[in-house]
């Protein structure tokens, strides 16, 4: 099995959007690069603009991309991604990316696409959406910028919370295992030639694991509080391949024998680089709690690494996986419609 490690690299705290843009979370990066080397394992860091702009990338990330020992793909926030729109943003919160209009989120995409492909020498090939909000609207303009790969979709959980003006992508029916993306619905197999890696979320639970008339019910009531405590009793939410601070290695180990369990090809692991450094986040807030986050880590990798897994990028696993997975009997070309999209839409 491989192991597939994203890192939503991005700007400070992106949480308070009070905040300014600052980047100073890329110059804890070379640490858990270093440590990703004594493994063997390659990180996939997903940049925003702002993260490619700033000097530090220069130095930081361009350096293990051209060993080979990383790769780097693309990561759009709306509200930092030029051109800047009214639709970026509410009074009240940040918009998914699946909020804005086609020719609106189609110019963001070539904004930061062509500040990449000029820093890394080579267009970026991977892609993950800020707020996981993809939607079938970006599957053309992903396409026609170059992009072969995508990992927005979180299987198990929707985000129909409101965003600026609408509500996010209901991924919750999504599959576990790579899949060709349905031109109409990104959490649907289909035969566009956009390959989705989900993030591992899986049941660690096996009755929850067997049972889709369980899962949508803890879906209906999980914010409930007989939900919560049978969660915190009998581990009956779906869990992430993701360095919580309530994520021990024990879980995480669970997470990844699940996996493995459910034969998937590939473990994701995701989080924002932000939580490397101390305060960068609300999830990291001191030098310990960094300090626990590497015990995690290392827990994690020496287990995985006494499995026999092996580190890859999310583009070379996509790769690898291509010849692998059938395309659907009524599989298309690629036709001038479906790369068409409207600026007043």
């Amino acid at each position: 099995m491989k192991l597939i490690i994203t890192i939503d690299t991005e700007g400070d705290n992106q949480w308070d959007s009070a905040l300014p843009h600052s980047t100073e979370n890329i110059r804890f990066i070379p640490r858990f690069q270093e440590l990703c080397g004594r493994y063997g394992f390659k990180p996939t860091y997903l940049c925003t603009y702002e993260v490619v702009a700033a000097a530090a990338f220069d130095h930081v990330l361009l350096p293990p991309q051209r060993r080979g020992d990383a790769e780097i793909g693309a990561h759009l926030h709306p509200w930092t991604n030029p051109p800047l729109s009214p639709w970026d943003r509410s009074d009240t919160d940040a918009a998914y990316p699946s909020e804005l209009p086609a020719g609106v989120f189609a110019r963001k995409l070539e904004c930061l696409t062509s500040l990449l492909t000029r820093k890394l020498g080579v267009p970026p090939r991977s892609y993950r959406s800020g707020r996981w909000g993809l939607s079938a609207a970006h599957i053309p303009a992903l396409l026609q910028c170059g992009y072969t790969v995508d990992c927005s979709v979180t299987p198990s959980l929707s985000w129909i919370d409101r965003g600026a003006r609408d509500r996010g992508q209901d991924f919750s029916e999504a599959p576990l295992a790579p899949y060709f993306m349905a031109w109409g619905d990104p959490a649907r197999p289909g035969a566009s030639p956009l390959l989705e890696v989900p993030v591992t979320i899986v049941h660690t639970n096996w009755l929850m694991r067997r049972s889709p008339l369980l899962q949508a019910a803890y879906r209906r009531h999980r914010k409930t509080s007989v939900a919560r405590t049978l969660n915190r009793l009998l581990g009956i939410a779906p869990r992430w391949f993701r360095p919580f601070s309530d994520m021990s290695v024990s879980r995480l180990r669970g997470v990844y024998d699940t996996a493995r369990t459910l034969g998937l090809p590939a473990v994701e692991m995701m989080f924002h680089s932000s939580e490397l450094m101390p305060n960068g986040s609300p999830h990291n807030t001191t030098e310990d709690a960094v300090e626990r986050l590497y015990e995690r880590f290392e827990g994690i990798f020496d287990y995985m690494k006494e499995q026999g897994t092996e580190g890859t990028t999310l583009s070379a696993f996509a790769d690898s996986m291509r010849p692998q997975l059938a395309r659907p009997e009524n599989s298309t070309a690629l036709s001038i419609e479906d790369l068409t999209w409207s600026p007043k839409a």
